[in-house]
Parts: structure tokens; C-alpha cells; sequence
């Protein structure tokens, strides 16, 4: 058996919305800007360097000697000379004093006395090492002041411009709200 019954459907309403959404124009015009940067003070002061030279000795090398420097050579030479040859005179005097041993000493004495000293060649050079140069520098020395100047910068800001519309939103009824009722198994004159 079938009961009649009552369907109901509804719609619900719907709202619809359009935006207008405008674009915004800004311009921003350069900031005007003017410097000025004074030169700074500068100050130098210099000591001047010095060079000294001493060639003193690698002259005295090549035998360029002054007359004060000769007689303290010649001085030292003649007191080694006697001090050599005192000594050469005791050697002989002790060597002739053992005579009667039959060393031969005249003889032996006499040889040494006349033969010369033999010099053997080589080479060498003059002068005889780069230290004989005595060479001393001053540098000196350089000040150098700087006092810096600040810079004068002057700037005159421009406001950016703006142009703009207001947004809009425009709502409308996109759907009507709706209710229907509707009988449903029912039937008219039938047995049951």
C-alpha cells in the first residue's frame, strides 16, 4: 500500500557580484639634487735622504793612499822588517853558536840569505771584496697631512602624484530563491 505524500524542493536565492577594479597610476618625479665638494687640504713635508760613500779602503786596494795613511803603513812595515830580521839574526847567532856540531850553519846561513823568495802567481782582484765599499743611506721620511673637506648636499624632494579611481562592487540577484510542493502517490478513486 502506498501512502500519498507532500515533496517539497526549494532553491535558495544567489547573489552575484562585479568588481571594477580601476589601476592606480603613480609617478614619482626625481628628487633634485645639487653637491658641492670642496677639495681637501693636503700638506706634505719631506726630510731629504742622504747617501755617504766610503770608497776609502777599495782605494787603498789600488794603492791610492793618502800621505798620513803611507807613514803608518811605512812605520808598521819597518817595525815588522826589524822585528823579522832580529829574529832571522838570533836564529843565525844560535845556529852559528852549535858550530862545533858540524851542522854546516855558514853554508845553510849563506844559501838562505842569497836565494830570493819565490812569489807564485795567481789571481786576484781589486778591490779585494765589495765590503772594502762602505756605503750608508738615509732614507729621510716624508709627512703627508690630509684634512678632508665635507660635502655641502642640498635636496628638494618631489611628491609622487597619484591618480586613482574608487574600486566599485555592484551586486545583483543571480538566482531567485524558489519553493515548490508536490504531492506524491496519490491517486484518486482507488480500492484499497
Amino acid at each position: 500500500m502506498h501512502t500519498p505524500y507532500l515533496e517539497i524542493t526549494t532553491k535558495q536565492a544567489q547573489l552575484g557580484i562585479n568588481y571594477y577594479q580601476p589601476v592606480m597610476k603613480i609617478k614619482q618625479s626625481q628628487a633634485d639634487v645639487s653637491m658641492h665638494q670642496p677639495p681637501a687640504k693636503l700638506t706634505i713635508s719631506h726630510e731629504a735622504s742622504r747617501l755617504f760613500i766610503d770608497q776609502s779602503e777599495a782605494r787603498a786596494d789600488l794603492d791610492n793612499k793618502g800621505a798620513g795613511r803611507r807613514v803608518a803603513e811605512a812605520a808598521e812595515q819597518a817595525k815588522m822588517t826589524a822585528i823579522t830580521g832580529i829574529s832571522r839574526r838570533v836564529r843565525e847567532g844560535d845556529a852559528m853558536m852549535k858550530i862545533e856540531n858540524g851542522a854546516g850553519a855558514i853554508p845553510q846561513i849563506a844559501k838562505q840569505n842569497s836565494e830570493p823568495n819565490q812569489k807564485t802567481p795567481g789571481i786576484g782582484y781589486l778591490p779585494k771584496n765589495h765590503f772594502r765599499v762602505q756605503i750608508d743611506y738615509d732614507p729621510g721620511s716624508v709627512d703627508v697631512n690630509v684634512t678632508p673637506q665635507t660635502p655641502a648636499i642640498d635636496v628638494s624632494i618631489n611628491r609622487p602624484q597619484i591618480a586613482h579611481e574608487n574600486w566599485q562592487a555592484q551586486i545583483y540577484l543571480q538566482q531567485k530563491e524558489a519553493i515548490n510542493f508536490e504531492l506524491r502517490d496519490f491517486q484518486v478513486d482507488q480500492l484499497i
